[in-house]
C-alpha cells in the first residue's frame, strides 16, 4: 500500500522565474509528501513572496528563509538542505527527495516512484529521466540509468543516513558523491527512463556559458576519480554537444590539467578505486556489445 511517508526539502536561490512549475507539480501530486520544506537560500528576487501565496492554503508547504548572501554556491545548498531538516526532526517519513525549484512533472510522479521503492527493497536512491531546456525545446540529459539527476534525487530514508547526507563541497558534485557512495554501501540507484522531469534551465546553465561548462565537466570527471579511458570515452560521446568538438577539447584540456598541477581531489582513494571498477566493468560490457557475432 502507497503511503505519503515522503518529505521535500527545496533549497531555492532566485528561483522566482520558476519555482511556481515546481510548486503546481507538487500540489497536483496524485500522493501528496508530509512536509515541504522551501529554504530560500536569501534571494533577492521574489521567490519567498511567490512561495507564501501557497503555504497558508497548503499546510505541508513551509517556508524557511536564510540570510541573504550575494554567493551562489554548492556548499550553501547543502547547509540550506540541512537546515530544511531541522524542521522535521519530529516526522516519522520514509522518504526524503531533493528537489529542485526549477524542475516541472507528472502528477503521479512521486506515486509511480513509491511504488518502485515498494518493489525493490535494495533501491536507495531513484528519481526520473530529466530534460533540459536547451534553445526552446526539452533535451534528455545524457546519463547512465543507475545515475540519477541531482535537481530530483529521491531517497530511502536509511541509504540517506547511512552515506551521512549531502556532503558539502566547494566545486559541488554533491549528488554524484551521494549516489556513488550509495552504491558503495549496496545500494540500487537508478533514473526510471519512462518517469520525466522537465527542468526549465540547462544543467549547470546558472551564471556559466557552454564553454565554462564544458571545463567544469572535465574538472569533475578528474575530481570524481574517473579513469582517463573512461573520461576520453564520455568526453568522445559529447563531440557533438555544444560548442560541437571544441567542448570535448575543452573537457579534456580540464582533466588534464588537473593531473599536471596535481590538484587535490575532493574524494578520497576508496572512492576512486570503487567508481573505477563500475567504469572499467562498463567498458568491458561495451567491447564485448562490440566485437559478439551477429
Amino acid at each position: 500500500m502507497i503511503l505519503n511517508r515522503y518529505i521535500i526539502i527545496t533549497p531555492a536561490k532566485n528561483e522566482a522565474q520558476f519555482i511556481e512549475k515546481t510548486i503546481n507539480s507538487v500540489i497536483n501530486q496524485t500522493v501528496k509528501p508530509l512536509a515541504w520544506i522551501i529554504v530560500d537560500d536569501g534571494s533577492s528576487d521574489s521567490t519567498s513572496e511567490i512561495v507564501k501565496k501557497y503555504t497558508d492554503t497548503y499546510s505541508y508547504i513551509q517556508l524557511v528563509q536564510r540570510e541573504k548572501n550575494d554567493s551562489r554556491n554548492f556548499g550553501s545548498k547543502v547547509f540550506a538542505i540541512r537546515e530544511g531538516f531541522k524542521e522535521i526532526n519530529e516526522l516519522e517519513y520514509d522518504f526524503y527527495c531533493n528537489l529542485d525549484a526549477d524542475v516541472s512533472f507528472e502528477p503521479n510522479y512521486f506515486e509511480t516512484l513509491l511504488k518502485k521503492y515498494d518493489e525493490d527493497p535494495i533501491l536507495g536512491i531513484c528519481g526520473g529521466r530529466v530534460y533540459d531546456l536547451v534553445d526552446g525545446k526539452f533535451i534528455e540529459q545524457k546519463s547512465s540509468d543507475e545515475s540519477v539527476a541531482g535537481p530530483v534525487q529521491f531517497f530511502r530514508k536509511k541509504c540517506y543516513e547511512e552515506i551521512d547526507g549531502y556532503q558539502p563541497s566547494p566545486i559541488g558534485l554533491v549528488d554524484a558523491i551521494a549516489e556513488v557512495t550509495a552504491r558503495m554501501k549496496g545500494w540500487e540507484t537508478k533514473t526510471f527512463t519512462d518517469v520525466l522531469v522537465k527542468h526549465h534551465r540547462k544543467m549547470s546553465s546558472a551564471n556559466n556559458t557552454n564553454y565554462t561548462i564544458a571545463l567544469r565537466e572535465g574538472r569533475t570527471d578528474y575530481h570524481l576519480g574517473y579513469h582517463p579511458i573512461w573520461h576520453i570515452l564520455r568526453s568522445f560521446e559529447r563531440i557533438v554537444t555544444a560548442p560541437i568538438i571544441l567542448g570535448s577539447i575543452l573537457r579534456t584540456f580540464s582533466f588534464a590539467k588537473c593531473y599536471w598541477v596535481k590538484e587535490k581531489r575532493i574524494v578520497d582513494a576508496e572512492f576512486i578505486n570503487f567508481i573505477r571498477k563500475e567504469e572499467l566493468k562498463k567498458i568491458r560490457v561495451k567491447l564485448k556489445s562490440l566485437f559478439r557475432k551477429p
